[in-house]
């Protein structure tokens, strides 16, 4: 696995990276349709859904928004990106970024009814903001090496 870089890919596999790229990609804009619909990306109306929720209805919110976030929108591109071209560094912090924004947001959801409603929901903003365009970032810097980048040696 060492040396194996997406860029240098068969064309076959590169064609089912994109496809499936995008389809996360529609995947993620459902959910900010979802969210948009439920809170017009306001910070006052997140604080006032999350505010009246009871403890089971947090916990259903998490088990089913943590794996939606873990799984489908950020460990696939991030585990892909980790087979990029791209300098360690920069992988490195893309491997832990998102997965610290998801707790982030997560974590401030659960803290809105139980601490400072606005403080938790202007938390919740930002890391969901954040989350946004990390996605975008491993979007764009995935297709970037697979279709533009030039068969060349990683830079470290």
């Amino acid at each position: 696995m060492e040396n194996f870089r997406l860029s240098k890919a068969p064309v076959s596999l590169k064609i089912f990276m994109t496809v499936l790229l995008c389809m996360l990609g529609l995947i993620y804009l459902s959910l900010l349709l979802h969210i948009w619909q439920d809170t017009q990306m306001k910070p006052a109306l997140v604080a006032q859904g999350y505010a009246s929720m009871e403890t089971l209805e947090l916990a259903d919110h998490t088990h089913k928004y943590l794996p939606y976030y873990v799984i489908y929108l950020f460990a696939i591109p991030t585990g892909l990106f980790m087979l990029t071209s791209f300098p360690e560094k920069v992988k490195r912090v893309l491997a832990v970024l998102p997965f610290v924004l998801i707790g982030i947001d997560v974590t401030s959801m659960w803290l809105i009814p139980y601490l400072s409603k606005m403080l938790f929901a202007w938390v919740l903003w930002f890391a969901g903001s954040f989350l946004s365009m990390t996605f975008f970032v491993l979007f764009v810097l995935n297709l970037y090496d697979v279709w533009l980048r030039k068969n060349t040696a990683s830079v470290q």
